[in-house]
């Protein structure tokens, strides 16, 4: 006996087509609805690559106790929900003021949709960029770099903050985000950056990007660090 009397335990049928069997080709068996599902779930969220213990950075722990931090979780909302035209948001502030609790709720929120998205530290995706150069497949740079500028939803946590160990490797990560950024704006794609520097001391095609796309907003977060709120 099989448990599954219509694709008897195999997981795929022939559609019809034109009240006929196709067998040229296969669909998954209702049968196997659930685990292809959550498969595609398991994916979404291994590929954001969240941080380790930010389960709690949700909008529903996120303090809004001053005027700049209620502006920046409103459109944070906003870009979550996808309940306006917003796609590009950018939080600049001080350290510890809930720049990346509202990057990564926003994340969090898409993902709960069962949407992709993809948060990096971007010190970091720049040395995992370089190291690309040397593997195959999806680790490699070329991949890499598709899935950065591809992908429904992309955060740049604490762009700016890339170590410039000279001006050869500087301009280097300076060209990467820019061929990132550049192709999100001529694309339209959902894009957050944080930032602990002003827009100003990006490069000028970054400040230009950021400033100029119609569907963006840059908040300016003035507030005291977190720590320092909850003594």
């Amino acid at each position: 006996m099989y448990d599954c009397p219509q694709c008897h335990d195999i997981g795929y049928l022939h559609p019809l087509a034109d009240g006929k069997v196709d067998y040229s080709s296969t669909i998954p068996c209702q049968c196997r609805a659930e685990e292809i599902e959550k498969e595609r779930t398991e994916r979404i969220l291994r590929l954001c690559e969240l941080p380790y213990g930010s389960d709690n950075l949700r909008f529903e722990t996120f303090k809004a106790h001053n005027d700049s931090l209620r502006a920046a979780l409103k459109y944070a909302r906003e870009l979550a929900d996808e309940t306006t035209e917003l796609k590009w948001l950018t939080l600049i502030g001080d350290v510890d003021v809930g720049k990346t609790h509202l990057a990564l709720a926003i994340c969090r929120k898409w993902l709960e949709r069962k949407k992709p998205a993809r948060y990096v530290f971007v010190p970091m995706i720049l040395d995992q960029l370089r190291r690309g150069y040397s593997k195959q497949g999806e680790n490699s740079f070329d991949s890499q770099m598709e899935f950065l500028m591809n992908v429904h939803l992309l955060v740049l946590d604490d762009l700016g903050a890339q170590k410039q160990k000279d001006r050869e490797d500087g301009s280097w990560a300076i060209e990467k985000l820019e061929t990132i950024i550049d192709y999100r704006y001529i694309n339209g794609l959902p894009l957050v950056v944080t930032a602990n520097v002003p827009v100003d001391d990006f490069s000028f095609r970054i400040a230009s990007r950021l400033r100029r796309f119609e569907a963006g907003k840059i908040i300016l977060i003035d507030a005291e660090e977190f720590r320092k709120v909850r003594k």
